[in-house]
């Protein structure tokens, strides 16, 4: 089995552009659906943005509301020939990724240790169209969706230890559930611009009540890929982290599309979007 993490990809354009009558001309820009759709048509190549190490993608065909394909990283293996002399045999590690171009942009990305973190190669790739590529009309966060029953589990059996909630907010997207922190958090967005929010509750250990429909509204949010929750005691131990509450799921490993096999990528989708 392979195990799959699950992410969404949120999409955001910038809050103050410029007013159409002082514009020569009217701005065009794709649609969701058509900046994803372009920026997962090509083959390329691109340095992951912290160890600089090149990858390949490579597009697999999918129907439906969907994109997908390979991220690869060259991995040369040592072996040796009958002389036992040591020579470097090509060899490449691989990760897939699914994302679905309906409204909540729901991705799985295939966990492979040797590849790296799904969110750092799904930002180094989406850094590269938007500075090469001249892919850009949206700019791009990376979550990791969270399991919020051990969120809630923590906060109601461990009440008296908690002195200190973090929600952390990245520009929201469309999101679905809970309007009212959605809509909050969407106002201070377009008013200061900030690239991330954060709202900070403390008290002394006990004396905070957490289990609030505000307090739990924002933490659905976050669960759901618009951010992350951390919960911390008097000594400023974590008590809970989301970072630690990723959604995973595992499929057959026989099912695994390759560049050569890209319809398999069709079973992957069935499995992780339960179709």
């Amino acid at each position: 089995m392979v195990q799959f993490e699950k992410l969404r990809v949120s999409l955001a354009r910038d809050s103050i552009l410029p007013l159409l009558s002082e514009a020569n001309h009217v701005e065009t820009f794709r649609s969701r659906r058509e900046f994803l759709e372009a920026a997962f048509a090509k083959e390329c190549s691109f340095l992951h943005g912290r160890s600089k190490k090149r990858f390949d993608f490579i597009p697999l065909p999918i129907d439906g509301n969907y994109v997908a394909g390979i991220f690869r990283r060259h991995a040369p293996v040592t072996l040796h020939d009958e002389t036992l002399t040591n020579y470097d045999a090509d060899n490449y590690e691989a990760a897939v990724v699914i994302i679905s171009v309906n409204k909540d942009q729901i991705t799985w990305v295939q966990r492979n240790s040797r590849v790296g973190s799904t969110k750092s190669v799904l930002e180094s790739f989406f850094k590269y169209l938007s500075e090469k590529m001249g892919i850009n009309d949206w700019r791009v966060y990376v979550e990791y969706l969270h399991d919020e029953r051990e969120y809630f589990s923590v906060i109601r059996s461990r009440r008296r230890d908690i002195a200190k909630i973090t929600f952390t907010f990245i520009p929201p997207n469309a999101l679905s559930a809970d309007d009212e922190v959605y809509n909050f958090v969407k106002v201070v967005q377009q008013e200061a611009g900030p690239d991330l929010q954060q709202h900070v509750y403390k008290a002394e250990p006990g004396k905070m009540n957490p289990d609030t429909e505000h307090m739990n509204a924002s933490a659905r949010v976050a669960m759901a890929g618009g951010g992350d929750a951390e919960v911390r005691d008097r000594s400023n131990r974590i008590i809970y982290s989301s970072a630690r509450a990723r959604v995973t799921k595992e499929v057959p490993s026989d099912d695994l599309p390759t560049p050569q096999n890209g319809a398999f990528v069709r079973r992957i989708r069935d499995w992780l979007f339960e179709q």
